[in-house]
């Protein structure tokens, strides 16, 4: 018998646990809608997490690009920020994401500026500068619509923090860049060109690598003021770039009065009266700040409490009045940290309850965005002890009773406070609608991964082949129970025997384990129940540096992993929810299609 090692480290295990949800979910029906795994991927990435957990996708997102056709669904992988340095253990997992934005085949001009946004924000060594100069003068041969995306993709390079100016061949190099944009904004100065060569120069400037007239202080006040007076949202191609641009623009590390000063002036792009697209992007922009900490390592760190920036108190007060499902979308990724919550609690209090009736709204774009806030603000620890109670029950109200799909899927991803809710995410296997049905899936099936600790040590197929049944002693009270059998791991290895016990103390403790004989209640559909073999394959190779080798399963029939088959009529469901006929058409608020899009239609 083979032997497996029993121990790898948490970020090895969350990030198989990643990868092996997104093979699982690559593998139905609701993976072929390239908007569904666009809105898949923007969760993950407004979810508030720590830095590991931030690194543990890398081996999912390089298996997404590795598969991705779609210009918009790249559009969004190329918005993950990683923070720096990362872990030794995620080192080969990001040179395997660059890898796969490097040999990702673009058929169109447009396409290829998407791979380049991502490779440099993601391979920022100055060795490389000389590759994006001749990109940059390449743009400049391209029709207006393209060269402006090309542009902006390519003036998100900046230094690694602590890399100190460039000497030798790379000065050189260096020189070179700064003069090109320099040019730029000098000959294009009532362009937009001009707006996004501030961006590159303004990058340059606050590592201290700019060696000409400008300052920080200028190209911030520069590319600001264009922003708010001169840039038009008129057409997509000028959204697109303002949008990568802003998440690429730093904090700064102004001093604290003239930050700020920049940080009001940004504020008022949030107003009433902005294009909601602008408001969009600025509420982007502070929040990835937020979430990339270069708040706290600029200003705001060196700041006496409580803070000068009051960036809570503005947050309530839009919330007050915006509607905009997009822009709501965008705020709901901004986390306070603890100093900003103590300085201003009534304003926090505020944006709670606020989040909690927005996730009552009509409008399920609006739920979706309530309910990721919520999360944040409870994973930031900012919820008290009564609002964590309301959100626990909204929890459970809202997996009984919503109607579409798209927060069904959002809530399934989201661990729920307390315990978990097995008998009514159970009771949704039998919903009608598939990505109803892969929400339960998703839920259940990663509670099962959680108890079962990863599946650590997996022996061979015939005796690692364990049956999963679930069972309930009182249908009303929604306890169950999980058995796991191990025919014959479970006499002959006593890891797995442990595995096993422990499976059921989790249960016990968790209130789900009933005393007693007990009738079965419900078999979980075989799809349901995890592929510890592959999250063990997984595993192993990630803890090597290495991608896993693909899913033999997978390979063989791409819906192996299809959604779980509806349940029968006569399967018992705990508190059903509403409504059985189909569900009304949500009015579509979806962007503008891409060039790209239009052409292909």
């Amino acid at each position: 018998m083979n032997e497996f090692p029993c121990f790898v480290s948490p970020l090895v295990r969350q990030a198989a646990r990643n990868l092996y949800q997104l093979e699982l979910i690559s593998g139905t029906p609701v993976w072929t809608y390239w908007y569904r795994r666009r809105e898949f991927w923007h969760v993950q990435r407004m979810m508030a997490r720590t830095p590991d957990e931030t690194a543990a996708w890398l081996p999912a997102l390089a298996f997404a690009v590795s598969r991705e056709k779609d210009s918009d669904v790249l559009a969004e992988l190329a918005q993950w920020f990683f923070p720096e340095p990362l872990p030794p253990e995620a080192m080969p997992w990001r040179d395997r994401f660059i890898q796969a934005w490097e040999q990702y085949l673009a058929n169109t001009e447009w396409k290829k500026s998407i791979p380049l946004a991502a490779l440099v924000r993601l391979d920022r060594r100055v060795e490389r500068l000389p590759e994006w100069l001749q990109e940059a003068r390449h743009a400049l041969n391209l029709n207006p619509e393209n060269w402006r995306l090309r542009l902006a993709a390519l003036a998100g390079w900046r230094p690694r923090p602590g890399d100190l100016p460039a000497h030798g061949d790379s000065r050189e190099a260096v020189l070179q860049w700064g003069q090109f944009w320099e040019e730029l904004l000098r000959n294009y100065s009532s362009e937009p060109d001009a707006l996004i060569a501030a961006v590159a120069l303004l990058h340059l400037a606050e590592a201290d690598w700019l060696t000409g007239d400008f300052s920080r202080e200028e190209l911030r006040d520069e590319f600001r003021q264009r922003v708010q007076q001169q840039w038009s949202m008129s057409t997509f191609q000028h959204a697109e770039i303002l949008r990568i641009l802003l998440s690429s623009v730093p904090a700064g590390c102004s001093a604290p009065e003239r930050w700020q000063r920049d940080i009001m002036a940004w504020l008022e792009l949030t107003h009433e009266n902005v294009q909601w697209e602008k408001r969009e992007a600025v509420w982007g922009m502070l929040a990835a700040w937020q979430r990339e900490g270069v708040l706290e390592r600029s200003g705001r760190g060196r700041l006496p409490e409580p803070p000068l920036l009051l960036l809570l108190p503005d947050l309530a007060r839009a919330l007050e009045w915006e509607r905009d499902n997009d822009v709501l979308l965008a705020m709901a990724g901004y986390v306070p940290e603890a100093a900003e919550v103590r300085a201003h609690p009534e304003a926090t209090r505020d944006i709670v309850a606020r989040w909690e009736a927005l996730g009552r709204n009509d409008n399920w774009r609006i739920r979706h965005a309530a309910w990721m806030a919520r999360w944040n603000f409870m994973r930031a620890g900012v919820l008290t002890a009564g609002e964590q109670a309301r959100f626990g029950a909204d929890y459970m109200d809202a997996i009984m009773s919503e109607k579409d799909q798209t927060v069904l899927l959002t809530l399934a991803q989201i661990p729920p406070p307390g315990t978990f809710p097995l008998a009514t995410w159970a009771g949704r296997l039998s919903d009608q609608y598939d990505r109803s049905r892969l929400a339960a899936h998703l839920a259940i099936h990663g509670w099962l991964v959680d108890m079962a600790g990863g599946g650590q040590r997996i022996a061979s197929d015939s005796e690692a082949s364990g049956e999963w049944r679930v069972a309930s002693g009182s249908k009303a009270s929604g306890e169950w129970r999980v058995e796991v059998h191990y025919p014959l791991l479970a006499a002959r290895y006593s890891l797995l025997a442990t595995r096993r016990r422990q499976v059921r103390q989790t249960l016990r403790r968790a209130g789900q384990e009933v005393t007693g004989t007990v009738a079965p209640f419900v078999n979980l559909p075989h799809d349901v129940l995890p592929d510890f073999r592959r999250l063990h394959e997984i595993e192993t190779a990630l803890a090597a540096g290495q991608m896993p080798p693909p899913d033999a399963g997978m390979e063989n029939q791409p819906m192996s992993r299809a959604v779980p088959a509806r349940l029968p009529e006569t399967q018992p469901r705990m508190n059903p929810p509403g409504g059985t006929g189909p569900a009304p058409a949500a009015k579509s608020t979806a962007r503008p299609p891409s060039p790209e899009k239009v052409r292909r239609e």
